[in-house]
């Protein structure tokens, strides 16, 4: 039967994985995968790993000196892995897809949060302080939300705005032509959002793209997630 090694291991990744499970042996470790952890992988044909663990080239030498042939990824995200080192050594397997509707609806659920202060008030009732000092928003309802990044999550972003009646721009290194998002440079995006949302990979192009220059066009009393 092959061997499976599961790093950075959670609790409710063990009841699913068990629970599907049939044809591999899984040894679970809490441990996050680095260059010191990943002896814990030998015997193992294949890895799977998550976003926080370490898979630079030193791990990735150890890995293919103890015979693991395949990672597998429990992330879409793959920039914590040198795929230089990784190349003609271990195939390298990601989560292709997954629900953009949640992801954007979980960002809706953070503007509401950090704007009426759900969060604050939710600890200021629990210890009986029902002051409204500093707790108090403002509507979405045409308030203007700046969308960084149109790829599937920000553009199911566009409809659910639309739905609060809010005014919509846009801004991405490469505009959809289709479609009918409002496109506008990334200064007047800075300059003219009471919502500030990204949802963009991470990428050369986008490393610091929100940076302590940028920050200083943003108003103040802006939000961004």
């Amino acid at each position: 039967m092959e061997k499976i090694c599961f790093f950075n291991t959670k609790s409710y990744d063990i009841k699913w994985f068990d629970h599907y499970n049939k044809n591999y042996e899984i040894k679970f470790y809490e441990s996050r995968l680095n260059k010191n952890s990943a002896i814990l992988a030998s015997g193992s044909g294949g890895i799977i790993s998550f976003v926080n663990d370490n898979l630079d080239k030193d791990t990735i030498d150890i890995l293919y000196e103890l015979g693991v042939k395949v990672i597998a990824l429990r992330c879409a995200g793959y920039n914590h892995v040198d795929l230089n080192a990784a190349k003609d050594k271990i195939k390298i397997l990601n989560v292709p897809s997954y629900s953009p509707s949640s992801v954007a609806e979980y960002a809706i659920g953070m503007f509401l949060t950090l704007n009426r202060k759900i969060h604050k008030a939710y600890t200021k009732t629990r210890d009986y302080n029902f002051s409204l000092n500093g707790m108090v928003g403002f509507d979405l309802k045409g308030k203007t939300i700046g969308i960084i990044g149109t790829g599937k999550i920000g553009e199911e972003l566009i409809e659910i705005c639309k739905g609060f009646k809010m005014n919509v721009i846009a801004y991405d290194l490469f505009p959809k032509k289709d479609g009918d998002i409002q496109y506008v440079d990334l200064n007047t995006l800075l300059n003219n959002s009471d919502i500030i949302s990204l949802h963009c990979p991470l990428t050369k192009d986008t490393k610091y793209l929100i940076n302590k220059k940028t920050l200083q066009k943003i108003e103040k009393r802006s939000l961004y997630n």
